[in-house]
């Protein structure tokens, strides 16, 4: 039976819930994978279902709470989420569902302990509580009392985390959870966890999308050394291994590049920046430091999971995003502001924003992470085949493009023509040699002749490629989206229209649909 000490639902809800709840903790997990969708689902199917999936984990166990405690925590979280198109509490739920499903099914869970797992998933849902519907760069720019608040630095990943502080703290929800984490092998304190919680949320700044992506690799290294070294002394038991020289973790905020956000927390909330130590009672190989790195990758990685998604979620999200999108780039010009890239309706180019995301952003990461996790493989074709959906839906078809571009290299130039990148949660610097192994990858696939037999690229004879190719040199992309448009096209539009997605990048790129 659940009963709220902090909130009051009506007994048809609380039935609701709770008979969702043990129909989820009890089903196939496949019955709940990456296709399903909870937008069109009521209030009370939300809470039953996230219920559910605490459950099975073992969450509430591991936390040291019942259902109830941690139903009042959730209705709270709702309650903090404000009701945008996109950043919304459904976002938030969706970003938990995501890491369900790759810890169960990717086995992605086996390198962190059950106290992680629930700190994880604690996280996921508060990460974006209290988000305005604006990125942070709009938050910088309008010198918002937040921006001031957190000397401009992750300002929405640090109003999130002072909120998710404030409901921990309100719900005594980590309460038990020193003396559930000695009997499992991981003890920490009521604060430990704390901090843990907060590095996670900071982290899904986009700004550490790269370092968390050459972090990866640096623990697959760990992760392979420390098991040769296990396989050697369990074979000879009297033998001391060698450790091989190991690199070590890049902090996602680097002292040469400005202050750490989570000092702001140091100073006002916290004492120490300690995290658990190395579990001993687990089987678990890596030590604090390392899983909570290890949660960071993971956390961030459902948060941009979208584009590895089945078509239909991946597009409704996109779409969700561009609606949030554009309600910026209107309020930027009611303000006076400089309108963002890609958040004018009447100059935005879904197709090139979401290919540009997916072969610049998604793809190399989960490409990283599908070398130490296998099974996640998966999502990395899946991404690959919504990249060419979103190539149908552009104006021209990839086998005419082909036959029409340019050079990539005169078209490009010598550097990637994308050094930034924004999307929902601000503006991530892309490096100079990342960009350019890019570039070249897109180059050799542009090169490569076109197949027949590929069932999404329709042969054309002659005639008729030669008609679609002076309609292109005709038509811009963006007349095709706004016909008042046709006297202003240049001969310098018409060209970059002609270079296929990729090269319609502007200097700075919004992606949408990701955080």
């Amino acid at each position: 039976m659940i009963i709220l000490r902090h909130n009051t639902l009506s007994a048809e809800d609380l039935f609701l819930i709770e008979r969702i709840m043990r129909k989820v903790a009890e089903a196939p997990h496949e019955q709940h994978s990456l296709e399903y969708s909870l937008l069109n689902k009521s209030r009370g199917e939300v809470y039953g279902f996230i219920a559910g999936v605490f459950k099975r984990l073992g969450i509430c166990q591991a936390l040291g709470i019942t259902i109830s405690d941690f139903l009042d925590f959730l209705i709270d979280i709702e309650k903090g989420y404000n009701d945008n198109p996109y950043h919304s509490f459904y976002h938030a739920v969706d970003v938990a569902m995501v890491l369900n499903h790759m810890m169960v099914q990717y086995d992605m869970s086996q390198y962190i302990t059950k106290i992680d797992l629930a700190l994880i998933m604690i996280a996921a849902l508060c990460h974006d509580i209290g988000h305005p519907g604006k990125n942070n760069q709009f938050e910088v720019a309008c010198k918002t009392e937040r921006a001031k608040k957190y000397h401009n630095l992750s300002v929405l990943e640090c109003h999130s985390s002072a909120l998710t502080l404030e409901l921990i703290d309100k719900h005594h929800l980590f309460r038990h959870i020193e003396t559930s984490s000695e009997s499992a092998g991981v003890p920490l304190t009521e604060q430990e966890a704390k901090v843990f919680t907060i590095k996670m949320i900071l982290a899904t700044d986009m700004v550490c999308h790269f370092t968390l992506k050459d972090n990866i690799s640096i623990l697959h290294e760990k992760i392979d050394n420390l098991k040769e070294q296990m396989q050697v002394s369990e074979a000879f038991q009297n033998t001391v291994s060698i450790a091989k020289q190991e690199r070590t973790l890049l902090p996602i905020f680097p002292e040469e590049k400005g202050p750490n956000p989570f000092n702001y927390f140091a100073e006002n909330y916290f004492h120490t920046d300690k995290v658990p130590c190395l579990a001993h009672g687990e089987k678990v190989l890596l030590g604090g430091e390392e899983r909570l790195m290890m949660c960071k990758i993971l956390i961030h990685a459902a948060d941009i999971s979208n584009p590895c998604r089945p078509w239909p979620v991946f597009y409704q999200q996109s779409s969700l995003v561009c609606v949030e999108f554009f309600r910026q780039g209107e309020e930027e010009l009611r303000l006076g502001l400089p309108v963002s890239p890609n958040m004018n309706p009447s100059e935005a180019n879904p197709s090139s924003i979401n290919v540009g995301f997916i072969d610049f952003i998604v793809q190399p990461y989960f490409e990283a992470l599908a070398s130490l996790f296998p099974k996640s493989k998966e999502l990395v074709v899946q991404c690959g085949q919504n990249k060419k959906e979103w190539l149908k839906l552009s104006s021209q078809r990839l086998d005419i493009l082909r036959n029409t571009l340019m050079p990539i290299e005169v078209a490009l130039g010598p550097m990637c023509p994308i050094h930034h990148v924004t999307n929902a949660a601000g503006t991530v610097q892309i490096p100079d040699k990342f960009g350019k192994d890019i570039r070249n990858k897109l180059r050799r696939q542009s090169l490569k002749p076109t197949t027949t037999g590929t069932n999404w690229l329709v042969a054309v004879d002659e005639k008729k490629r030669l008609k679609l190719r002076r309609k292109s040199e005709e038509i811009s992309l963006l007349h095709h989206r706004n016909p008042r448009s046709i006297s202003s096209i240049t001969k310098s539009r018409r060209k970059s229209d002609e270079t296929s997605v990729y090269l319609n990048h502007p200097k700075m790129v919004s992606l949408s649909g990701y955080e």
